[in-house]
């Protein structure tokens, strides 16, 4: 599904919104939900919001386990990491238990070792299946069609479901979930603004033999929902739904 905001701003609030009513859903069916947090400016202003009134009192957060879909190899302090930005937007307000929150480490040494230590705990958290399903996986996607920390011209272990990668433009490390447990997502939801991200979307949405990464994200069994601005979709011929 393809959905169309007239700007960011309301963007992100239909964003918070369906983060919570689908967290809730999941709730009613079971006594934890778990989520997989995306880093970027787009959802910044989105956990703002579930961090505050009315939307922080809808659900119990102490019944949802958090998780990160990528990080870059920075301390959790870094300005740069995924973990300290949705630590300081919303989640150090909501009281959730340290045994919920489950990061990725990303200043260790070794980064290997470190994605691997990710999927160890993935697989505690959520045992019992070959490919473990999380309730609700929020992914962004770059002006080059990246996602997660998956990005153009680099390659991974498709049968991992936590591998260490780099972003070739800078060759930074990173540590990202693969799309094979992505994808096994009740519920994916991208979030994506801005003019510059267009070409890419485009793309994305309306190639399906494209080889940007964006394009593997493909659930099996679950929802796929795109979030956009005016100014994403501006390129897009046709959007589905329009908010």
């Amino acid at each position: 599904m393809i959905e169309t905001y007239p700007n960011t701003t309301v963007l992100v609030h239909a964003a918070a919104e369906r983060i919570v009513s689908v967290l809730e859903q999941a709730l009613q069916a079971k006594e934890t939900a778990t989520l997989v947090l995306t880093g970027g400016k787009t959802p910044e202003p989105a956990y703002r919001l579930l961090g505050a009134p009315p939307l922080s009192g809808r659900i119990d957060w102490n019944r949802v386990q958090f998780f990160w879909g990528d990080e870059r190899c920075v301390p959790p302090e870094d300005p740069e990491s995924n973990f300290g930005m949705a630590w300081n937007a919303f989640i150090d307000r909501l009281g959730v238990p340290s045994n919920h929150i489950h990061r990725m480490i990303g200043e260790l040494a070794d980064v290997n070792e470190a994605a691997s230590l990710y999927e160890s705990a993935i697989r505690d958290v959520l045992p019992g299946r070959e490919i473990p399903s999380f309730d609700l996986v929020l992914l962004g996607m770059g002006e080059d069609g990246h996602t997660a920390s998956l990005f153009p011209g680099t390659k991974w272990d498709e049968a991992r479901l936590v591998v260490a990668n780099h972003a070739p433009a800078t060759g930074a490390r990173r540590i990202s979930m693969t799309p094979r447990i992505l994808n096994q997502a009740q519920a994916i939801l991208f979030l994506v603004a801005g003019a510059s991200k267009s070409r890419a979307l485009a793309e994305v949405l309306g190639n399906p033999a494209s080889q940007l990464p964006a394009t593997r994200i493909r659930p099996v069994h679950g929802s796929l929902t795109w979030m956009l601005d005016d100014s994403a979709a501006g390129l897009m011929g046709d959007p589905k739904s329009e908010i």
